[in-house]
């Protein structure tokens, strides 16, 4: 196991032993108290979350961000000939706020997402495969992937939107209407630039 995990490892055990602890100390001293099977499961779930949690923020990285004379021009959507432009962002109904979502197109991953930051590409008119997930997470449900059909001169707009599980945070792609206010959201976010190796 790499070191972080197990730094991450030993920080939620610890907290959830400690809560292990004050959960027994408390049924010793206050007579007539018991927390029943709540003492060991309440410390497992905190343990079990805490350590996915901290494993999660590990993974978000630094990204390249445009200014705003080059965001300004991105977002007046230029024609690309052949190719439409798909946008990525993360908006205000996003539950897990400090954890990085990686968006990838057609198994690429082109960028990493925090809250109020968007991504943009222009891909060639046809069917690509849009996904936003949380880097490493577990299981085919940590992964939202959509299958998008580019036609040229299009502006298609994407939120990644979560819904919150007991042990994982589950992102999916919702569509966004192309309109002034929806561009005006996006001219108040960051833009993160795209991986080069995309167009």
């Amino acid at each position: 196991m790499p070191a972080s995990k197990l730094r991450n490892l030993a920080i939620a055990v610890a907290i959830a032993g400690g809560l292990f602890a004050a959960l027994i100390y408390a049924e010793a001293t206050l007579p007539g108290l018991d927390f029943g099977p709540t003492k060991f499961v309440l410390p497992t779930v905190l343990g079990t979350g805490l350590f996915t949690g901290l494993n999660a923020l590990a993974r978000n990285r630094r990204m390249p961000v445009a200014n705003d004379a080059r965001k300004a021009e991105l977002l007046a959507f230029p024609p690309r000939a052949g190719a439409g432009w798909v946008v990525v962002m993360r908006d205000k109904k996003d539950a897990a706020r400090s954890i990085g979502f990686d968006v990838s197109v057609d198994g690429a991953v082109i960028a990493q997402l925090m809250p109020k930051r968007f991504t943009m590409m222009a891909l060639p008119a046809g069917t690509h495969r849009l996904f936003a997930d949380i880097p490493g997470a577990p299981g085919p449900s940590a992964v939202a992937p959509l299958d998008i059909a580019v036609a040229q001169g299009a502006v298609m707009i994407f939120a990644i939107r979560t819904s919150m599980g007991l042990f994982r945070t589950s992102p999916r792609l919702d569509p966004v209407a192309d309109t002034p206010e929806a561009r005006a959201m996006l001219a108040r976010m960051r833009l993160v630039e795209p991986d080069a190796a995309r167009p």
